[in-house]
């Protein structure tokens, strides 16, 4: 696989470039493998590494957030580039951008397993017990999210647990099923929630960050009690985590880390969000690659719709011909987080479970955790009363919640709606059966033969 051929790429766990100030500690410019990781600063740094490769343009710095959005019906390409495949659902197994994201999740994966395989055997007396298993936990979360975002793109993958530093000890492996990766993801949380702690920390992975992660995975193996479980678990912090009014609270005016945010990673002036700089428009310092087409500017600007939503847009216009972008990468120095998790999902998690499970009601059950979405969107209480009417509701808040968010597309393909939302959306749009997977990209199966291709492509 590339991901194993790109080794060198690895072997800098410590080029970190801009590094976040969460963990109080100085980059080291080049260390080999064998020593990268054997006192507290190191570890440190190693940790940090993860994290900055989950902000990599291939993953949530860009690629991976967009595969969410652009093939929703909601979005329009600027460009003749690659995504115009993606708005087409022309999903193509040699497009280099979904070679670009699954390198750039496998290398994610890679970090963690060395700080994962490293971290406990280092000898260093200020880093206590406690510091390696939190550092540890916190790799095995985002080694989790990394395997959960790779399967619900891909499916079964290969799982690949120890670090890899070199060809020649690169392992064969053939993917393994659904079930199987998620089961490895669900391993993960498992261990690393009581090695975490229970607190507030939007930038580094908490307890309450495996919380959202089990919610989010419980709801797609269609485990309905559990994701209500856990997603209730964030719902009910409520001195820590809120709905903000008005809508553009929680990421408009260079608000930092609001109670919106259960978990962001963070980029800055040196390292860039990538999806700020191709979604604003040149006038603001933007590409203005790619924005909402008319259809959906409609929708987020019609008040009884979109209500307060309709911030997620802006528009510019010049000689006559508006414009319209997305706003929700609202900083001019692109310094804008990714937002991973956030409280609006918990509340339209539970509301599916709830759902899916026929407790409907407004006070306790479905509608009322929708209308508490809906309500700090600006808008009136939800009128479906049916079960598939409140499911269908839900999805369509979740369209318009999560518009410029990894959601959308993944949404549709969970709940095998995809071919029937999207080809009545637009009749040039054709979704076939194959295509609620992603194909594995042929750069890998050309490099790996124990990598086999989806069905399909």
């Amino acid at each position: 696989m590339k991901f194993f051929t790109s080794i060198l790429f690895y072997l800098p766990l410590v080029l970190l470039g801009s590094c976040k100030k969460y963990l109080t500690v100085e980059p080291v410019n080049a260390v080999s493998d064998e020593t990268t990781i054997f006192d507290k600063t190191s570890s440190e740094t190693a940790l940090r590494a993860v994290y900055r490769q989950m902000g990599n343009i291939g993953y949530y710095g860009e690629n991976y957030v967009t595969f969410g959005y652009f093939p929703s019906g909601d979005i329009k390409n600027l460009t003749t580039g690659g995504s115009a495949n993606f708005v087409n659902v022309n999903f193509r197994s040699d497009d280099v951008l979904f070679n670009t994201t699954w390198v750039a999740i496998y290398s994610a994966i890679n970090r963690a397993n060395h700080v994962i395989t490293k971290v406990p055997s280092v000898n260093d007396p200020a880093l206590t017990t406690a510091l390696k298993n939190q550092y540890v936990g916190e790799a095995k979360f985002l080694r989790a999210l990394a395997y959960f975002d790779l399967a619900r793109a891909w499916g079964g993958v290969q799982i690949v647990l120890d670090p890899t530093t070199s060809l020649q000890n690169r392992p064969a492996i053939k993917r393994s099923t659904l079930a199987d990766t998620y089961a490895q993801v669900l391993k993960d949380l498992e261990e690393a929630e009581p090695v975490l702690p229970d607190a507030v920390n939007r930038i580094r992975a908490t307890r309450r960050t495996v919380w959202a992660l089990r919610a989010r995975l419980h709801l797609y193996k269609k485990e309905w009690a559990q994701a209500a479980e856990y997603a209730t678990k964030l719902i009910d912090k409520t001195a820590d985590y809120k709905l903000l009014k008005p809508y553009s609270t929680w990421f408009a005016n260079n608000v930092i880390a609001t109670q919106e945010s259960i978990f962001e990673l963070q980029f800055s002036l040196q390292n860039p969000n990538s999806t700020r700089l191709q979604m604003a428009h040149s006038s603001n310092g933007g590409q203005y690659r790619y924005a909402p087409n008319d259809r959906f500017v409609q929708l987020l600007n019609n008040p009884s719709v979109g209500g307060g939503r309709s911030a997620l847009i802006g528009s510019i216009t010049q000689s006559g011909i508006t414009n319209w972008y997305g706003n929700l990468y609202y900083r001019k120095d692109a310094s804008d987080p990714a937002y991973i998790f956030r409280i609006a999902e918990m509340y339209l998690i539970r509301a599916e479970a709830r759902a899916q499970l026929n407790n409907l009601s407004a006070t306790n059950g479905a509608l009322f955790d929708l209308n508490q979405v809906r309500d700090r969107a600006g808008l009136a209480a939800a009128t479906a009363a049916t079960q598939t009417e409140v499911l269908r509701a839900i999805e369509e808040e979740r369209r318009y919640e999560f518009a410029f968010e990894a959601h959308r597309w993944y949404d549709l393909a969970r709940t095998g709606r995809a071919k029937a939302v999207l080809e009545a959306l637009d009749a040039n749009v054709k979704v076939d059966d194959h295509e609620y997977l992603f194909p594995i990209p042929v750069t890998q199966i050309q490099l790996d033969p124990n990598l086999e291709q989806n069905p399909g492509y």
